[in-house]
């Protein structure tokens, strides 16, 4: 997507094995695996040949050397996403050393050119094309060298440029050097941390900036981290002075193309018809979600232009940007301002680099000043005012004529649950409930009830139960999901056989049936937050209240705790009650944020453990009659 020497976690494989210097192309000895890595980066060279105008020419050259079985299947061919409108690849050698140092070189039949899927699914949205460099003869300790540049004659933006170089965390790396020449009179921002070492000096007419990281520590990132974007060693280099510089130059480009023209005005008017105001809004929000669809193409592959209004409109098709400029467009046509926000929509990334780094931007939503509202129109089940999870607690650019930064909601996210269960005499366990939710919790529940077909409906309740120890079955209605202009709710109703052997004493857990969310496992496997990285808790508000009927003949001998626990990082509130022969449970956790940084580990620990051993406490009964009436 720009001049970065990590382009997207499709390209994984790729990436993880980048770093190189020719000095090293020998055949050095095969890399001691202590760290158990599938594979070592042992060296990667890159240098930018920058022009005033931002054109440039990359030369790559890399070594990897697979210690696995896994890292030679991942590895043993490299790809690279080339946008053919704006860039140029050429492969200029590759070949396999072997451990035994003999060479196989890379053939013209061992290089593969494809079309990019994004670009099959809307070829008029992305020139997209993948290079695949297949290596001969690849096996664990041998040496997959090669060097190939990347002509880009076509900038992003006039006269700018944007590149990085980082190491994510669970990369084994070696030595890592990327290199900008630059013409001496354009101004270079530059910044590294992480270990990158970085020094500028000037020879004749041309600026040259040298970053070098060597052999960064290897650690394994956890799945609740955020994204590495966020934390691991990076090296930048920017013209943009700020980030509202680039939401200045995307608007240069992008305002003429959100026009109201007289087919939008029509549309808009026939779209919300006598509705006024945010009414208006939520309609036309409605109708562009619902019939235009998204394909996912991101907003640098084929340069930051959005299609005009009037184009998608034909089509009913497009990409972020497209899906964005028809929104505001048939807002302005009813007289409400909105503006482009630019934003990382892919990733777990809650923070701006430092820097202008062009690599974290790949989505546009809208927002709306008059109701301080961002709406994203292709997220398809996110109702007016709500954001897809991937949207919340981030920062936005408010691309205009002046560009402004600002961060979209991180709530209210909720997830409720009320349900009714009765345990008859028999030792079965029947139940009843309802289930809705806010923000982007509910937004997660119409897509992934969407994609389900109702045949399913009773497979699932199946599953759902035995996540929760039990054997049943049952049936469940879901409103359309679809309908983003009513709440969604979901109905539930099942049955479990042998649920519990009646005898003289009965330990029974408090289950909740049906449910999307299993709390206790969910507070389980959560309670050890990383010790070195930030970690993300997409979570909201867990509300559950369980009301289950006693069976005749038992008494109460004991009931889940009562209990509060707060932290800095949230709270958990556990409440018991008997009523005669019912109790109800009410379990509510509540998350303050959905990422949390090193320093609360602490808190979060202590929450999760605490509110763990709460939720996993048990109901006990004695049985009062010799035998269990019905």
């Amino acid at each position: 997507m720009i001049p970065k020497l990590r382009t997207g976690a499709a390209l994984a494989a790729l990436m993880a094995g980048m770093s190189i210097i020719a000095a090293a192309a020998a055949n050095p000895p095969p890399t001691p695996n202590a760290a158990g890595a599938p594979f070592k980066m042992l060296s990667y060279s890159d240098t930018f040949d920058l022009a005033a105008n931002g054109t440039y020419t990359r030369t790559v050259h890399k070594i990897i050397e697979p210690l696995t079985k896994n890292g030679v299947q991942s590895n043993g061919q490299i790809q690279e996403l080339v946008a053919t409108a704006m860039e140029h690849f050429h492969l200029v050698s590759a070949k396999t050393i072997a451990p035994d140092g003999k060479i196989y070189p890379v053939t013209a039949k061992d290089v593969h050119i494809q079309t990019a899927p994004s670009a099959v699914d809307a070829p008029s949205f992305s020139d997209a094309k993948i290079v695949s460099v297949e290596f001969p003869h690849v096996e664990r300790d041998s040496k997959l060298d090669i060097t190939y540049t990347m002509h880009r004659f076509e900038p992003y933006f006039p006269n700018e440029f944007s590149g990085i170089d980082a190491v994510p965390p669970n990369q084994f790396t070696g030595h890592e050097q990327v290199q900008v020449r630059a013409p001496a009179s354009l101004h270079l921002l530059t910044s590294v941390r992480g270990g990158y070492t970085m020094t500028r000096k000037v020879e004749g007419d041309t600026q040259i900036i040298t970053a070098t990281l060597e052999n960064p520590p290897y650690h394994a990132v956890p799945g609740d981290a955020v994204d590495a974007t966020q934390f691991e060693p990076m090296f930048v280099a920017t013209t943009f002075p700020n980030w509202q510089a680039l939401g200045d130059a995307y608007w240069r480009r992008a305002a003429a193309k959100t026009t109201v023209t007289p087919d939008i005005k029509t549309l808009a008017d026939q779209i919300a018809g006598t509705k006024t105001g945010r009414a208006a809004m939520d309609a036309l929000y409605d109708w562009a979600t619902t019939h235009i669809r998204w394909v996912g193409i991101e907003p640098g592959l084929s340069g930051w232009i959005p299609a005009a209004a009037d184009h998608t409109v034909t089509r009913r098709y497009g990409d972020c940007k497209a899906s964005e400029t028809l929104l505001v467009a048939l807002l302005k046509a009813k007289g409400i301002d909105a503006e482009p926000a630019l934003i990382d929509g892919g990733s777990a990334d809650y923070q701006f680099t430092h820097l202008v780094n062009l690599g974290i931007i790949d989505h546009v939503i809208v927002y709306v000043p008059q109701y301080k509202l961002f709406l994203d129109p292709t997220s398809g089940f996110a109702t007016p005012g709500e954001l897809p999870a991937g949207d919340a607690d981030k920062p936005v650019i408010l691309a205009s004529t002046h560009s402004t930064l600002a961060r979209t909601p991180a709530g209210p996210a909720s997830y409720v649950q009320n349900t009714a269960e009765t345990i008859g005499p028999d030792g079965a366990l029947q139940g009843s409930g309802t289930i809705h939710a806010t923000g982007y919790t509910d937004w997660m529940m119409r897509d992934i009830l969407d994609q389900l077909p109702k045949a399913a409906y009773p497979h699932v309740v199946e599953q759902v139960l035995s996540n929760e120890g039990l054997v049943g079955t049952g049936h469940f209605t879901a409103d359309h999901a679809d309908d983003l202009t009513k709440p969604f709710t979901v109905t539930d109703h099942w049955t479990a056989p042998g649920y519990y052997d009646p005898g003289h004493i009965v330990v029974l857990r408090v289950h909740k049936g049906f449910a999307f969310t299993d709390l206790g496992h969910y507070l389980a496997t959560n309670a050890s937050p990383s010790h070195l990285y930030p970690v993300k808790r997409e979570l909201g508000t867990l509300h559950f209240t369980t009301s289950l009927t006693l069976p005749k003949g038992y008494k109460v001998l004991a009931t889940p705790e009562s209990g509060t626990i707060k932290t800095d990082a949230g709270s958990f509130i556990q409440t018991a009650t008997l009523h005669g022969t019912t109790l109800q449970l009410d379990q509510t956790l509540s998350l303050d944020r959905i990422w949390y940084p090193v320093k609360d580990r602490a808190a979060l620990k202590t929450l999760f453990n605490k509110a763990y051993r709460l939720d996993r406490q048990q109901l006990v009964l004695e049985r009062t009659n010799p035998k269990p009436q019905a």
